[in-house]
Order: C-alpha cells, then structure tokens, then sequence
C-alpha cells in the first residue's frame, strides 16, 4: 500500500471508529460484527472491502474494539488531540489545526529544542542542575542548548516526550537524559 494511502485509509478507519463508537452509549457481545454491518450501511464499500481482506488490519480493529468502550474513546481522544499538535507545526495544515483547537500546539520553544539537537547531528542531551540553574548539554558534541522561555522548559520537554519526539531516559546519577526519534526529525522536515 502506498504511504498516501495508507495515511488515508489509517484516518478514515478512525474517524469512522470514532464516528460508530460516539453513536453508541455502551458496547456490544460483538462490536466488530456490528462495526462491520455499520460501514455496510453507511456504504463505505472500499474501505469494507480492504478491511475484510487485510487479516492483520481486521485483527487490529477487533482488538481495539473488545477494549472498554470508555478506554476506546479515551484513546481516541488522545489521538486525535496528537494529530492536532503535531499538525499546528506544519505548514498547511496550521491553520486548520489551530481553527479547531486554538489552545493546541506545540511552542515555538519546544520545536527549537529538537531542532537545536537536530542541527548538532547529536543524538541526546542531559539535564544538569547546579547552583546557577538548569543546562542542558549536548552528550555526543559540544555545546547546549538555548532555552529562551526556562519557566516553559518543564512543560515542552513532558510535551515533547509524551507526543514521542523525544524519549526521555536517566543518567546513572539519575539525571535526565533526552534523545531524539525519527518521529521528530521527520517533523522537522515539514515544519
């Protein structure tokens, strides 16, 4: 399958998950058999289609949704709240992510300090605390990086590991160590 349209299968299978799950108050014995007869009435043919011939893909959508019916909204919720973020970085889709949630994004702050570990070819960078304050220093070159909004600081860093863009780890001393992922230089790309 190719990347489009993988990206757009992915988004319309849980835009309408999101759409079968909201119509009812409770699950069912079978939600995927009720899911199934739900695109079949809407009429969304190809997408029934592809999902009665991917084996992994109908395992998938089963298991989710033999989840609670309240966790199942839970992560869609959540889903939806990270393609929001990630989308009010990207050129186009900025304005549409910040047209239907205005509050969401990510800082300005946040997407230098992964660009800042990005552009140093470097792969993490650890907190120190000393009396001066907090640094954070490069681990594989030289140098630190620039905080401008430090009373910020906390809440990129959590945002920025909690969307995957960073992963968060321990030195042996028990300070914290930030490593990029693919996720976030891929981000970078389009931002």
């Amino acid at each position: 399958m190719e990347v489009l349209t993988a990206a757009t299968t992915f988004a319309t299978i849980v835009g309408l998950l999101s759409n079968f799950k909201s119509e009812r108050n409770s699950a069912s014995e079978d939600e995927y058999k009720e899911f199934v007869s739900w695109l079949d009435e809407k009429r969304h043919k190809s997408l029934l289609d592809e999902i009665m011939s991917n084996h992994l893909l109908s395992l998938g959508i089963k298991s989710l949704l033999n989840l609670n019916h309240e966790v199942v909204l839970q992560k869609l919720s959540a889903l939806d709240e990270t393609l929001l973020v990630l989308s009010s970085s990207i050129g186009g889709f900025k304005e549409i992510s910040n047209a239907l949630a205005p509050n969401i994004e990510l800082s300005e702050q946040a997407i230098s300090i992964i660009n800042q570990l990005n552009s140093t070819g470097g792969s993490s960078f650890l907190e120190s605390n000393t009396f001066d304050g907090t640094s954070f220093l490069f681990m594989d070159t030289q140098g630190s990086l620039e905080i401008k909004e430090p009373r910020f600081v906390e809440d990129d860093l959590t945002q920025l590991v909690n969307l995957g863009l960073l992963l968060l780890d321990y030195s042996s001393q028990g300070n914290r160590i930030f490593r990029i992922t693919r996720l976030a230089v891929k981000l970078l790309t389009q931002v």
